[in-house]
């Protein structure tokens, strides 16, 4: 707001769209993950070549029981819960200073909310604003169901959707392409997909323009936070597979491999397995974490290798990855 202009006066301004407007050809110019540990000090997280819209973070070492969410257009220092149900919380202005041009700067922690304590470690999966990408938008709800507009400039293909004010239908709703708009997932839960009636994703499938969502979605007076990804060639894939217990390869249309992994089973329950290939996508032993839990970091098994078209499965992977006839719905990025 501006103070001190007077009423009646007149003035000038230059407004710039806010970029890239671009669809982007390179999964580093969009995505990128950081390993570090904790200070419990003012620090500056640098090295993207991008600027970050939105910041997943999650503790390896340690069983903590946050796992926050920052994003660009929320602000700082307001973040979410990926494996709770819990309100907004933007109370605690040491947990997160601000967005930059190439990373964040992080606050001291003081209160220990999960991003900066020292003796914990910590990996942060960034992720930047692009056509075809990934979008976020931020909407209040009508109290019945609404369109929301987006920036996408593709057909999202997966549709995280999380209210901000409230526990009550709080929950982080998951909406795919595979599964349509008769189903959902919870990113906060392990359980299979459930059928939904309107109220949920209103029975209606997004478009390169809007996404629809019904009264349970849009609780009147609310606000809420929607991130939508969509299959960006050579970037980033939105998909769904059929395990085999074998190995089993994933073409994501990559020339050098997926850097990030995220796979959920639908038929059945199961977690929200991340890999990156910061922390390691290798021939062998390959590290984990569940979006949905606050567990420690599970190392020491073989279960998503390297393959340069995308990633692979292997025949010791668990059936929560890859059960003989168990589908199962991914987002990997190059």
């Amino acid at each position: 707001s501006l103070t001190g202009v007077g009423a009646s006066n007149t003035f000038i301004y230059i407004a710039i769209r806010r970029g890239p407007m671009k669809v982007p050809t390179l999964g580093t110019t969009v995505y990128g993950a950081v390993a570090r540990s904790g200070t419990s000090a003012v620090a500056t997280v640098t090295g993207l070549n991008f600027p970050p819209d939105a910041m997943f973070t999650q503790t390896r070492n340690i069983n903590y029981v946050l796992n926050p969410v920052f994003d660009r257009l929320r602000g700082a220092p307001a973040y979410l819960v990926a494996s709770q149900t819990n309100a907004e919380n933007s109370a605690d202005p040491d947990v997160f200073k601000s967005f930059n041009m190439n990373g964040v700067t992080l606050g001291n922690d003081v209160a220990n909310n999960g991003t900066n304590r020292t003796g914990y470690d910590y990996i942060n999966w960034f992720f930047g604003r692009a056509p075809s990408f990934f979008d976020e938008v931020c909407y209040t709800g009508t109290g019945s169901a609404t369109t929301v507009s987006h920036n996408l400039q593709a057909v999202p293909e997966l549709m995280i959707v999380k209210r901000r004010n409230s526990a009550t239908y709080g929950d982080w709703f998951v909406y795919t392409a595979t599964l349509g708009n008769a189903k959902y997932q919870l990113l906060n839960t392990t359980q299979a997909s459930t059928t939904a009636n309107s109220g949920i994703w209103n029975l209606t499938t997004p478009t390169s323009t809007i996404m629809s969502v019904g009264s349970d979605l849009s609780f009147s007076a609310s606000p809420y936070v929607a991130y939508l990804f969509a299959t960006c060639p050579g970037v980033s894939k939105v998909g769904s597979y059929t395990g085999t217990a074998t190995t089993k390869q994933i073409d994501c249309g990559f020339t050098a491999g997926a850097r990030f992994v995220l796979i959920k089973r639908t038929d059945s329950t199961g977690g929200w397995y991340v890999y990156d290939s910061t922390r390691g996508i290798v021939a062998g032993n390959d590290p984990y974490l569940l979006i949905n839990d606050y567990l420690v970091e599970v190392t020491g098994t073989d279960y998503v290798d390297t393959y340069a078209a995308g990633f692979e499965l292997s025949s010791t992977a668990p059936a929560a990855l890859n059960a003989s006839g168990g589908t199962y719905i991914f987002l990997a990025i190059a």
